[in-house]
Protein backbone atom coordinates (compact mmCIF):
# COMPACT_ATOMS: atom_id res chain seq x y z
CA UNK A 1 0.00 0.00 0.00
CA UNK A 2 1.50 3.38 -0.93
CA UNK A 3 1.87 6.22 1.53
CA UNK A 4 -0.95 8.29 0.06
CA UNK A 5 -3.41 5.44 0.63
CA UNK A 6 -2.15 5.16 4.20
CA UNK A 7 -2.82 8.87 4.56
CA UNK A 8 -6.39 8.49 3.28
CA UNK A 9 -7.02 5.64 5.72
CA UNK A 10 -5.66 7.80 8.52
CA UNK A 11 -8.16 10.51 7.65
CA UNK A 12 -10.99 8.01 7.92
CA UNK A 13 -10.07 6.18 11.12
CA UNK A 14 -7.71 8.26 13.27
CA UNK A 15 -8.68 10.00 16.47
CA UNK A 16 -6.71 11.04 19.57
CA UNK A 17 -7.02 9.13 22.82
CA UNK A 18 -5.68 10.77 25.99
CA UNK A 19 -3.72 10.29 28.16
CA UNK A 20 -2.39 7.43 26.00
CA UNK A 21 -1.43 9.67 23.06
CA UNK A 22 0.66 11.95 25.27
CA UNK A 23 3.34 9.26 25.19
CA UNK A 24 5.36 8.08 22.17
CA UNK A 25 3.99 5.63 19.60
CA UNK A 26 5.90 2.42 18.91
CA UNK A 27 4.50 1.90 15.40
CA UNK A 28 5.70 5.28 14.13
CA UNK A 29 9.24 6.11 13.10
CA UNK A 30 9.50 9.84 13.77
CA UNK A 31 8.15 11.75 16.75
CA UNK A 32 8.76 14.73 18.97
CA UNK A 33 7.08 16.16 22.05
CA UNK A 34 8.22 19.47 23.43
CA UNK A 35 7.44 22.09 26.02
CA UNK A 36 8.09 25.82 25.97
CA UNK A 37 6.97 28.46 28.40
CA UNK A 38 7.12 31.87 30.04
CA UNK A 39 7.55 31.46 33.80
CA UNK A 40 8.02 33.76 36.82
CA UNK A 41 10.23 33.10 39.85
CA UNK A 42 9.65 34.05 43.46
CA UNK A 43 12.53 36.52 43.05
CA UNK A 44 10.57 38.36 40.36
CA UNK A 45 12.88 37.20 37.57
CA UNK A 46 11.25 36.08 34.33
CA UNK A 47 12.41 33.02 32.43
CA UNK A 48 11.65 31.13 29.25
CA UNK A 49 12.42 27.47 28.71
CA UNK A 50 12.43 24.72 26.08
CA UNK A 51 12.45 20.97 26.77
CA UNK A 52 12.13 18.81 23.64
CA UNK A 53 12.00 15.00 23.48
CA UNK A 54 12.64 13.30 20.12
CA UNK A 55 12.39 9.70 18.94
CA UNK A 56 13.60 8.11 15.70
CA UNK A 57 13.19 4.42 14.95
CA UNK A 58 15.23 2.66 12.27
CA UNK A 59 14.42 -0.67 10.68
CA UNK A 60 16.27 -2.98 8.33
CA UNK A 61 13.09 -4.94 7.65
CA UNK A 62 14.11 -7.77 9.96
CA UNK A 63 14.50 -7.83 13.72
CA UNK A 64 16.95 -4.95 14.16
CA UNK A 65 15.02 -1.84 15.22
CA UNK A 66 17.31 0.61 17.03
CA UNK A 67 15.80 3.79 18.41
CA UNK A 68 17.44 7.16 19.11
CA UNK A 69 16.20 9.55 21.80
CA UNK A 70 17.72 13.05 21.54
CA UNK A 71 16.67 15.74 24.02
CA UNK A 72 17.13 19.51 23.74
CA UNK A 73 16.98 21.72 26.83
CA UNK A 74 17.31 25.50 27.12
CA UNK A 75 16.61 28.20 29.68
CA UNK A 76 16.48 31.92 28.89
CA UNK A 77 16.79 34.49 31.65
CA UNK A 78 14.39 37.06 30.20
CA UNK A 79 15.31 39.64 32.84
CA UNK A 80 19.09 39.55 32.32
CA UNK A 81 18.88 38.41 28.67
CA UNK A 82 21.04 35.30 29.10
CA UNK A 83 20.63 31.92 27.42
CA UNK A 84 21.98 28.45 28.26
CA UNK A 85 21.47 25.13 26.46
CA UNK A 86 22.10 21.44 27.04
CA UNK A 87 21.40 18.27 25.03
CA UNK A 88 21.79 14.54 25.01
CA UNK A 89 21.50 11.58 22.65
CA UNK A 90 20.72 8.14 24.04
CA UNK A 91 19.73 4.84 22.45
CA UNK A 92 17.22 2.32 23.75
CA UNK A 93 20.01 0.16 25.18
CA UNK A 94 20.51 -0.70 28.83
CA UNK A 95 17.40 1.26 29.79
CA UNK A 96 19.20 4.54 29.05
CA UNK A 97 16.21 5.80 27.08
CA UNK A 98 12.71 4.69 26.20
CA UNK A 99 9.06 5.22 26.88
CA UNK A 100 5.89 3.64 28.16
CA UNK A 101 2.33 4.82 28.66
CA UNK A 102 3.18 7.09 31.58
CA UNK A 103 6.75 8.16 30.88
CA UNK A 104 9.28 9.28 28.25
CA UNK A 105 12.92 9.38 29.35
CA UNK A 106 16.41 9.81 27.95
CA UNK A 107 19.43 10.05 30.20
CA UNK A 108 18.93 12.87 32.70
CA UNK A 109 15.64 14.02 31.14
CA UNK A 110 12.16 12.79 31.92
CA UNK A 111 8.53 13.48 31.02
CA UNK A 112 6.00 11.93 33.41
CA UNK A 113 2.36 11.68 32.30
CA UNK A 114 0.41 11.96 35.56
CA UNK A 115 -3.00 12.23 33.89
CA UNK A 116 -4.69 13.60 30.77
CA UNK A 117 -4.19 17.12 32.10
CA UNK A 118 -1.15 17.01 34.36
CA UNK A 119 2.55 16.41 33.64
CA UNK A 120 5.87 16.50 35.47
CA UNK A 121 8.96 17.38 33.44
CA UNK A 122 12.52 17.05 34.71
CA UNK A 123 15.88 18.05 33.29
CA UNK A 124 19.04 17.49 35.29
CA UNK A 125 22.10 17.54 33.01
CA UNK A 126 25.39 16.46 34.57
CA UNK A 127 26.90 19.93 34.28
CA UNK A 128 24.54 21.17 37.06
CA UNK A 129 24.71 24.63 35.47
CA UNK A 130 21.01 24.48 34.68
CA UNK A 131 18.12 22.18 35.55
CA UNK A 132 14.37 22.19 36.06
CA UNK A 133 11.52 20.31 37.66
CA UNK A 134 8.12 21.68 36.72
CA UNK A 135 4.57 20.55 37.37
CA UNK A 136 2.27 21.46 34.47
CA UNK A 137 -1.51 21.47 34.90
CA UNK A 138 -3.93 21.93 32.02
CA UNK A 139 -7.52 23.14 31.86
CA UNK A 140 -8.72 20.22 29.73
CA UNK A 141 -8.68 22.17 26.46
CA UNK A 142 -6.34 20.28 24.12
CA UNK A 143 -6.02 21.88 20.67
CA UNK A 144 -5.98 19.62 17.58
CA UNK A 145 -4.51 20.86 14.31
CA UNK A 146 -6.12 20.07 10.97
CA UNK A 147 -9.06 17.75 10.46
CA UNK A 148 -9.19 15.39 13.46
CA UNK A 149 -5.55 16.10 14.24
CA UNK A 150 -4.20 15.33 10.75
CA UNK A 151 -1.96 18.31 10.00
CA UNK A 152 -1.05 18.61 6.31
CA UNK A 153 2.16 20.61 5.95
CA UNK A 154 2.04 21.06 2.17
CA UNK A 155 -0.85 21.43 -0.23
CA UNK A 156 1.55 20.58 -3.06
CA UNK A 157 2.67 17.34 -1.41
CA UNK A 158 -0.05 15.80 0.81
CA UNK A 159 2.37 13.03 1.86
CA UNK A 160 3.97 15.59 4.16
CA UNK A 161 1.71 15.48 7.19
CA UNK A 162 1.75 14.65 10.87
CA UNK A 163 -0.59 13.80 13.70
CA UNK A 164 -0.43 17.03 15.67
CA UNK A 165 -1.97 18.59 18.76
CA UNK A 166 -1.04 21.32 21.22
CA UNK A 167 -1.82 21.89 24.86
CA UNK A 168 -1.69 25.66 25.52
CA UNK A 169 -1.88 27.50 28.85
CA UNK A 170 -0.46 24.81 31.10
CA UNK A 171 -0.24 26.33 34.58
CA UNK A 172 3.38 25.98 35.65
CA UNK A 173 5.01 25.70 39.09
CA UNK A 174 8.20 24.15 40.39
CA UNK A 175 11.91 24.81 40.50
CA UNK A 176 14.65 25.74 38.07
CA UNK A 177 18.40 26.15 38.41
CA UNK A 178 20.10 28.68 36.15
CA UNK A 179 23.82 29.32 36.15
CA UNK A 180 23.97 27.48 39.47
CA UNK A 181 21.24 29.57 41.14
CA UNK A 182 18.06 27.93 42.39
CA UNK A 183 14.80 29.71 41.60
CA UNK A 184 11.34 28.78 42.85
CA UNK A 185 8.76 29.12 40.07
CA UNK A 186 5.46 30.44 41.38
CA UNK A 187 3.53 30.88 38.12
CA UNK A 188 3.72 30.70 34.37
CA UNK A 189 2.16 29.48 31.16
CA UNK A 190 3.64 26.53 29.27
CA UNK A 191 2.78 25.21 25.82
CA UNK A 192 3.04 21.56 24.81
CA UNK A 193 3.37 20.49 21.16
CA UNK A 194 3.31 16.84 20.10
CA UNK A 195 3.72 15.49 16.56
CA UNK A 196 4.35 12.08 15.05
CA UNK A 197 4.55 10.80 11.49
CA UNK A 198 6.13 8.26 9.14
CA UNK A 199 4.34 4.97 9.70
CA UNK A 200 7.17 3.11 7.95
CA UNK A 201 10.80 3.72 8.85
CA UNK A 202 12.01 2.11 5.62
CA UNK A 203 11.73 5.50 3.92
CA UNK A 204 13.66 8.63 4.88
CA UNK A 205 11.53 10.71 7.26
CA UNK A 206 10.09 13.52 5.17
CA UNK A 207 9.59 16.13 7.90
CA UNK A 208 13.14 15.76 9.23
CA UNK A 209 15.01 16.05 5.95
CA UNK A 210 17.95 18.40 6.22
CA UNK A 211 16.78 20.58 3.33
CA UNK A 212 13.31 21.25 4.75
CA UNK A 213 12.67 24.28 6.91
CA UNK A 214 9.94 26.02 8.80
CA UNK A 215 9.01 29.04 10.86
CA UNK A 216 6.67 28.13 13.72
CA UNK A 217 5.14 30.34 16.34
CA UNK A 218 2.69 29.82 19.19
CA UNK A 219 0.99 32.78 20.85
CA UNK A 220 -1.30 33.09 23.87
CA UNK A 221 -3.02 36.47 23.92
CA UNK A 222 -4.17 38.34 27.01
CA UNK A 223 -7.84 37.88 26.07
CA UNK A 224 -7.68 34.07 26.08
CA UNK A 225 -7.04 33.32 22.40
CA UNK A 226 -4.48 30.69 21.29
CA UNK A 227 -2.67 30.84 17.94
CA UNK A 228 -0.29 28.67 15.92
CA UNK A 229 1.25 29.92 12.68
CA UNK A 230 3.35 27.63 10.51
CA UNK A 231 5.39 28.58 7.44
CA UNK A 232 6.76 25.43 5.76
CA UNK A 233 9.43 25.10 3.08
CA UNK A 234 9.94 21.64 1.56
CA UNK A 235 13.35 22.75 0.27
CA UNK A 236 15.40 25.98 0.27
CA UNK A 237 14.15 26.85 -3.22
CA UNK A 238 10.49 25.99 -2.59
CA UNK A 239 7.97 28.75 -2.02
CA UNK A 240 6.77 28.77 1.61
CA UNK A 241 3.31 27.47 2.47
CA UNK A 242 1.57 29.11 5.40
CA UNK A 243 -1.10 27.76 7.72
CA UNK A 244 -2.70 28.92 10.94
CA UNK A 245 -4.82 27.62 13.81
CA UNK A 246 -6.83 29.86 16.12
CA UNK A 247 -8.94 29.01 19.14
CA UNK A 248 -10.96 31.90 20.51
CA UNK A 249 -11.63 32.41 24.25
CA UNK A 250 -14.97 30.59 23.90
CA UNK A 251 -13.26 27.49 22.45
CA UNK A 252 -14.17 27.84 18.77
CA UNK A 253 -11.37 26.61 16.48
CA UNK A 254 -10.63 28.10 13.06
CA UNK A 255 -8.08 26.82 10.54
CA UNK A 256 -6.58 29.40 8.22
CA UNK A 257 -5.06 28.69 4.83
CA UNK A 258 -2.43 30.60 2.91
CA UNK A 259 -3.44 33.58 0.84
CA UNK A 260 -6.13 36.00 1.87
CA UNK A 261 -6.69 34.13 5.14
CA UNK A 262 -3.21 34.25 6.66
CA UNK A 263 0.12 35.86 5.80
CA UNK A 264 3.39 35.50 7.71
CA UNK A 265 6.26 37.72 6.59
CA UNK A 266 9.65 38.60 8.10
CA UNK A 267 10.23 42.32 8.60
CA UNK A 268 13.34 44.37 9.22
CA UNK A 269 16.91 43.10 9.05
CA UNK A 270 17.77 39.54 10.09
CA UNK A 271 19.92 38.90 13.14
CA UNK A 272 23.31 37.23 12.62
CA UNK A 273 24.48 34.70 15.19
CA UNK A 274 28.03 35.40 16.39
CA UNK A 275 28.56 31.69 17.02
CA UNK A 276 27.24 30.06 13.85
CA UNK A 277 27.10 33.08 11.48
CA UNK A 278 23.54 32.08 10.53
CA UNK A 279 21.09 34.88 9.73
CA UNK A 280 17.65 34.53 11.34
CA UNK A 281 14.55 36.68 10.72
CA UNK A 282 13.46 37.41 14.29
CA UNK A 283 10.79 40.07 13.61
CA UNK A 284 7.53 39.08 11.91
CA UNK A 285 4.27 40.57 10.70
CA UNK A 286 1.39 38.11 10.75
CA UNK A 287 -1.96 38.99 9.18
CA UNK A 288 -5.06 36.92 9.79
CA UNK A 289 -8.81 37.50 9.41
CA UNK A 290 -9.70 40.35 11.71
CA UNK A 291 -6.25 41.15 13.01
CA UNK A 292 -2.50 41.49 12.76
CA UNK A 293 0.40 40.60 15.03
CA UNK A 294 3.80 42.27 15.17
CA UNK A 295 6.16 39.73 16.74
CA UNK A 296 9.59 40.36 18.21
CA UNK A 297 12.03 38.41 20.41
CA UNK A 298 12.50 39.37 24.05
CA UNK A 299 16.21 39.18 23.19
CA UNK A 300 18.13 37.89 20.18
CA UNK A 301 20.62 35.37 21.58
CA UNK A 302 18.32 32.33 21.87
CA UNK A 303 19.90 30.06 19.24
CA UNK A 304 20.15 26.29 19.79
CA UNK A 305 23.14 24.46 18.33
CA UNK A 306 22.05 20.82 18.27
CA UNK A 307 25.22 19.57 16.55
CA UNK A 308 25.88 17.08 19.34
CA UNK A 309 22.47 15.41 19.10
CA UNK A 310 20.14 16.06 16.17
CA UNK A 311 22.77 17.77 13.95
CA UNK A 312 20.40 20.72 13.52
CA UNK A 313 21.04 24.36 14.34
CA UNK A 314 17.96 26.50 14.84
CA UNK A 315 16.60 29.51 16.72
CA UNK A 316 13.99 28.91 19.40
CA UNK A 317 13.11 31.57 21.90
CA UNK A 318 10.61 33.59 23.86
CA UNK A 319 8.76 36.30 21.95
CA UNK A 320 6.08 38.91 22.55
CA UNK A 321 3.51 40.28 20.13
CA UNK A 322 1.26 43.33 19.82
CA UNK A 323 -1.56 43.98 17.43
CA UNK A 324 -1.33 46.91 15.02
CA UNK A 325 -3.80 48.93 17.12
CA UNK A 326 -1.90 48.30 20.39
CA UNK A 327 -5.14 46.97 21.93
CA UNK A 328 -4.07 43.36 22.45
CA UNK A 329 -0.81 41.64 23.36
CA UNK A 330 0.46 38.09 23.46
CA UNK A 331 3.42 35.99 24.52
CA UNK A 332 4.77 32.80 23.03
CA UNK A 333 7.66 31.03 21.38
CA UNK A 334 9.17 31.20 17.91
CA UNK A 335 11.12 28.42 16.16
CA UNK A 336 13.17 28.99 12.98
CA UNK A 337 14.58 25.87 11.35
CA UNK A 338 16.36 25.38 8.03
CA UNK A 339 18.38 28.56 7.66
CA UNK A 340 21.58 26.62 7.11
CA UNK A 341 21.95 23.35 5.25
CA UNK A 342 23.06 20.67 7.65
CA UNK A 343 23.31 16.91 7.66
CA UNK A 344 20.15 14.92 8.16
CA UNK A 345 19.95 14.47 11.91
CA UNK A 346 20.03 10.69 11.77
CA UNK A 347 23.44 10.72 10.03
CA UNK A 348 26.02 10.20 12.77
Amino acid sequence: MNRFKVFLLSLCFFHFSFPKDHSFHSDFALEWCYFVGHIKAESGNLYGYELSFFRLKFSDGNDWNPELYPVHFAISDLTKKQHETSQTLKRNLGDLAGFHEKQIYSGEYEFQILSKDQFLIKANPKSKKMALELLLTGNGNILSHGKDGISIKSKRNPNIFSYYYSYPRLSTKGTIWFQGKKERILSGDSWMDHEWSEKSSNSIPTLAKGQSGWDWICLMDEKGGDYVFFRFRESPKAAPEIFGTYRDPQGKITYWKEGIEVQMDPIGNPWKSKKTKIHYPLHWKIKYPGGEWLVEPIFNEQEFDGSESTKTVYWEGAVVAKDSNQKNSAKGYLELKGYQKSKDWWEF
